[in-house]
């Protein structure tokens, strides 16, 4: 009877002890699903963030690249002016400042001025033209559409691989965050596209929930299923 019960003794031991292993590992799954969690969660808000960033810079891009266009064609037009008036000028100078002396200081004026105009739209040393703006606020935004897309992948497949180790993962959280930070410190994203592209961006889920909300009213049983 003793040997009996000493065997049973020493196999509810084993079976304790392989109850308490198992919920051992059961708790650091658990803890590292939700460090995972977390992580997505915080790579869904740099990605929230560089979409609105993104659509910011593509708004100032059309926005610069207008005006890039306008300065040409007033630099075009006041040239073809400023060169024929010059030309005029030239030719009969005196005869045109004793019979119309008025029109003498609009020949200077249109000749300075699309010099000016010249200057303005043709040096790229200039950084503020609307043309150095246009495009540097479209590099930017592809940068940081790019890295958005880099980071959708990454939240969607490494995050919750089981192969991937909790330090790879911290690893490339970090780079990302270091690459956000260079991305954004190229040009800055200004105030009023940055609030013109959330409007649209919210403009255009709320027209993404009525269509869903429509299909689902006129196929309700394939909604069901």
């Amino acid at each position: 009877m003793k040997v009996i019960f000493s065997s049973i003794s020493y196999r509810l031991a084993q079976f304790n002890g392989a109850m308490g292993a198992g919920i051992s590992s059961q708790r650091i799954t658990e803890e590292d699903r939700m460090k995972r969690q977390n992580l997505q969660n915080e790579l869904r808000k740099m990605q929230n963030s560089l979409h609105v960033t993104s659509t910011s810079h593509y708004i100032s891009t059309e926005h610069y690249r207008n005006w890039d266009v306008r300065l040409q064609y007033a630099s075009l037009f006041t040239g073809t002016i400023g060169a024929g008036a010059s030309v005029a000028s030239k030719l009969a100078w005196k005869m045109m400042v004793s019979n119309i002396p008025r029109l003498a200081p609009i020949v200077v004026a249109t000749s300075t001025t699309s010099l000016l105009l010249t200057a303005i739209v043709n040096l790229p040393q200039i950084q503020n033209t609307p043309g150095n703006l246009y495009q540097a606020h479209f590099r930017s935004g592809i940068e940081c559409q790019y890295l958005e897309r880099q980071m959708k992948f990454f939240s969607e497949t490494e995050v919750w691989d089981s192969k991937v180790a909790w330090e790879t993962l911290a690893a490339k959280y970090e780079k990302f965050l270091r690459d956000k930070k260079e991305v954004n410190s190229k040009i800055k994203s200004e105030n009023w596209a940055y609030r013109k592209a959330l409007k649209k961006i919210e403009s255009r889920d709320k027209e993404k929930k009525a269509k869903s909300s429509s299909e689902q009213e006129v196929n309700p049983r394939s909604s069901v299923e």
